[in-house]
This record gives C-alpha cells, structure tokens and sequence, in this order.
C-alpha cells in the first residue's frame, strides 16, 4: 500500500511539474500590445520602399560617423554629406512630398541639412565634441520622427 502511495504521489507530481514546465517555458504570457498612437503617414508602396531606404542609409551615415569620432578621422566623417546630405532632395520620386505633413518634411529636411553641416565640419575645421554635438541634433530628429509618425502603404 505505501509503494502504490508513493507511486500515485509520484505521477502528480510528474504531471504537476510537466504543467508548471509548459506553462512558464512554453506558454508563457500574452502580451498585450498598446494601441499605437503614432501618426500615419500613407503612401504608395514605391515611396514608402524609398523612404525607408533612405532611412537605412541615415543609420549607414550615423554609423560613419560614429567611427569617424572612434578613430578620430574627419575623412570618414567628410563623405557622408554625399550620401545622406541635402543632394539627396533632388533623387525624390515625384507626388512623394506632397504626400508628407508639413512637420515631417521639416525634420527631414532638418536631417539632411544636419549630414551635410557634419561634412562640412569634417572637411573645414574638425572638432571631435562640436560633431558629437550635431550628431546628438540629428539622433533627436531621428528619435522624435520615430516617435510621432508611422508609414503605411497604400493597398
């Protein structure tokens, strides 16, 4: 009789420990995710692709300038006006920015400027701190155009 007790205690408490197993490891806890309360901004799928493009090309641009910074080389840092600076206006497919607010053409704007003041620092009077002071102009661009907006394409 106590085997047969010991033996049930042991298959609950198999079954038991089998339970609390799939409920913490695999289960786990619905999350329940918070209506985004960003803007959005609709447009074809072309532009959409072409902003978000051009957005990777600002993290490329960042990250340039960042190792510029590391190994204290302006030269890095020179370059990335070509790439994200405000020549990049003119590559704009047409109806794209008469698709964005007003306050997202500012920022944007505002971030191609601030890549092309960077540059321009690089080449004429380099100063590691008063890039690193631009470079946290531009991250708060980044961060508050992320923040507001959202883009969806169009069905």
């Amino acid at each position: 009789m106590k085997k047969r007790l010991m033996l049930m205690l042991l298959m609950v408490s198999i079954i038991v420990n089998a339970v609390l197993v799939y409920k913490f490891f695999y289960q786990g806890e619905k999350v329940i995710i918070k209506k985004d309360s960003r803007s959005e901004i609709k447009m074809t799928k072309e532009n959409r692709e072409y902003v978000m493009a051009e957005m990777r090309g600002f993290l490329e641009s960042v990250q340039k300038i960042n190792e510029g910074i590391a190994k204290n080389d302006p030269n890095i840092i020179a370059g990335v006006g070509q790439q994200s600076g405000t020549c990049k206006v003119n590559t704009v497919p047409q109806g794209l920015v008469k698709s964005l607010p007003y306050e997202f053409k500012q920022m944007g704007f505002q971030t191609h400027e601030l890549f092309d003041v960077m540059s321009k620092m690089a080449k004429e009077k380099y100063n590691r701190q008063e890039i690193q002071v631009k470079m946290n102009e531009l991250l708060n661009n980044c961060v508050a155009c992320h923040q507001t907006y959202k883009i969806t394409a169009e069905p």
